[in-house]
C-alpha cells in the first residue's frame, strides 16, 4: 500500500511538472512570431511567391537580409524558397546568398544557379565552376535536369565564354576545359561584364565559322546565350532561303490500314541547300493533324486533339526565346536529313485521310522577327489538289522550286517559321 501511495504521489508529482512545463512552453507553432516561415515551407512556391514577396514588404526592412538567415533552417524546402524568395526580391549581389553555398540539398544548389544566372552575378563564377562536374540531378514538373548542367549553362551565360566543356568527354578533356575557363576567370575578373560580352561575340563568331561540327554547334549556342548584344551575328548565321529545306512525310503500311489500325509514318527534313543550314525544332517533333480528304482544305489550328510526335508541345514557351533556341539548334549538313517517326490512327471510319506533319523552327522565326514585311503574292485561283486525287501514301514535299507561271517569293523573303509537309493514307474496311 506504501509503495503504491509512493507510486502514485510521484505520478501526482510528475503531472504537475509536466502542467507546468507545458505551461512556461509558448503557445503555438514558431511560425506564430514568423509570418515569412509558413509560406516558405509550402510545396508550390510559384503559388505561395506573392505571399512571401507581400509578408516581406510588411516586416519592412531589408528583404536580402531576412531572406539569407533562413539558411540555418532544418527543412531543406524552406531554404530553397527562401533562395528563390532572394532572387525574386532583387537580390542581386552574391553575398547574400553566400550562406547556401554549401547546402547540401540538390534542389538549393539549383536555385542558387538559377539566381546567379538571373542576374549575372560575376563573384558567382568561381562557385559556378566547382559546380559543372555534380552529377545529381532534379526531377520536376518540367522534366529531369543536372545540376552541372545548369551550372554550365549560367556560366556561358554570365562570361559569355565557352571553353569546349563537354559533358559527355573524356574526364581529362573536361578537366582541362574547367581549367582553360578558370584561368580566363582570373585574367578577366575585374572587367565589365560589357568587356565580357564583346569577347564572347567574337569567340562565338570564331566558333561558328569552323568545319568541326561540334565547335560550330557550341558556337551558336553560345550566341544565343550571350543574348540581345548577339543578335544581329546569330541572325546572320541562322539565315537560309526558303527553298533550302524540304520536307516530306510518307506512310507506309505492311498491308492496307483498316481503321483500328496505328499507320507507321515518318517526316523527312532534308537540307536542300548548297551549304549547312541551321534549324531549331521543338524537342517534342512536329505537330501531327489527321483529317479527311473531303473535309475544308484549309485545316483548323491545333486544337486539344492535336497532338506532337512526342513530348513537349511546339509552341511551348515556358522559357526565354533565345535560351529555347540555344537548347534546340540543330547544325543540318549539306544533304544530311533529320528523320521524325510518329503513327497515325486509329480513325473513326474507312476513307481517306490526310496527314499533314508541321515543325515549329524557331530559328527561322527568329530570323522573321528582324525581316522587313514581304509584299503579298497575287492571290491564285482556288483548285482542287492534286494529291487529293491520288490514292497513293508517297509523301508531298514542300520548299521545291516554284512551278512555271507561278509568282515567285520575294528575294528577300525570309524561310517560314515552319517546316510542313503530307501525304494520303488511305484506310479500308
Amino acid at each position: 500500500m506504501l509503495a503504491a501511495r509512493l507510486i502514485a504521489s510521484s505520478a501526482g508529482v510528475m503531472a504537475a511538472t509536466l502542467a507546468l512545463a507545458i505551461a512556461v512552453v509558448p503557445a503555438g507553432p514558431r511560425d506564430a512570431a514568423d509570418p515569412i516561415l509558413p509560406y516558405l515551407g509550402e510545396e508550390d512556391y510559384e503559388r505561395a511567391r506573392p505571399r512571401i514577396l507581400e509578408a516581406l514588404r510588411l516586416e519592412g526592412g531589408a528583404p536580402c537580409g531576412a531572406l539569407a538567415a533562413y539558411a540555418g533552417n532544418r527543412n531543406g524546402r524552406v531554404r530553397e524558397h527562401a533562395v528563390r524568395a532572394l532572387a525574386d526580391s532583387g537580390c542581386a549581389g552574391f553575398e547574400s546568398y553566400r550562406g547556401y553555398l554549401e547546402d547540401p540539398d540538390a534542389w538549393v544548389t539549383d536555385a542558387v544557379i538559377d539566381a546567379a544566372r538571373r542576374h549575372l552575378m560575376q563573384d558567382a563564377v568561381p562557385f559556378l565552376l566547382a559546380r559543372v562536374p555534380d552529377a545529381r540531378r532534379i526531377v520536376a514538373d518540367a522534366g529531369i535536369r543536372r545540376i552541372g548542367d545548369n551550372a554550365h549553362r549560367a556560366l556561358q551565360e554570365i562570361t559569355c565564354q565557352s571553353f569546349h566543356y563537354d559533358p559527355a568527354g573524356t574526364a581529362d578533356d573536361r578537366r582541362n576545359a574547367l581549367t582553360r575557363w578558370r584561368q580566363w576567370y582570373l585574367e578577366h575578373r575585374g572587367e565589365p561584364r560589357d568587356t565580357w560580352v564583346k569577347e564572347g561575340i567574337e569567340r562565338a563568331r570564331d566558333y561558328a565559322s569552323r568545319d568541326y561540327p561540334p565547335h560550330r554547334l557550341e558556337g551558336l549556342r553560345l550566341l544565343a546565350l550571350v543574348g540581345e548584344p548577339a543578335l544581329p551575328d546569330l541572325r546572320s548565321l541562322l539565315r537560309r532561303a526558303p527553298g533550302d529545306v524540304q520536307a516530306e512525310v510518307s506512310c507506309q503500311p505492311e498491308e492496307p490500314p483498316r481503321p483500328t489500325d496505328r499507320v507507321p509514318c515518318r517526316l523527312l527534313v532534308r537540307d536542300a541547300s548548297t551549304h549547312r543550314v541551321v534549324l531549331a525544332p521543338p524537342a517534342g517533333g512536329p505537330v501531327v493533324r489527321v483529317g479527311r480528304v473531303d473535309a475544308p482544305a484549309e485545316l483548323s489550328p491545333p486544337d486539344e486533339g492535336t497532338r506532337p510526335a512526342g513530348g513537349a508541345a511546339a509552341g511551348d514557351r515556358s522559357a526565354p526565346v533565345l535560351g529555347m533556341l540555344a537548347e534546340r539548334l540543330v547544325d543540318l549538313m549539306r544533304g544530311g536529313v533529320r528523320r521524325y517517326e510518329f503513327t497515325v490512327g486509329p480513325v473513326p471510319s474507312a476513307g481517306r485521310y490526310r496527314v499533314r506533319a508541321t515543325l515549329a523552327d524557331l530559328a527561322a522565326e527568329i530570323v522573321a522577327d528582324a525581316a522587313p514585311p514581304a509584299a503579298s503574292p497575287a492571290a491564285a485561283s482556288p483548285s482542287a489538289r492534286a494529291q487529293d486525287r491520288r490514292d497513293s501514301s508517297k509523301g508531298r514535299r514542300t520548299g521545291a522550286a516554284p512551278k512555271p507561271g507561278a509568282t515567285p517569293a520575294p528575294a528577300a523573303a525570309p524561310a517560314p517559321a515552319v517546316i510542313e509537309g503530307e501525304t494520303i493514307v488511305r484506310f479500308e474496311q
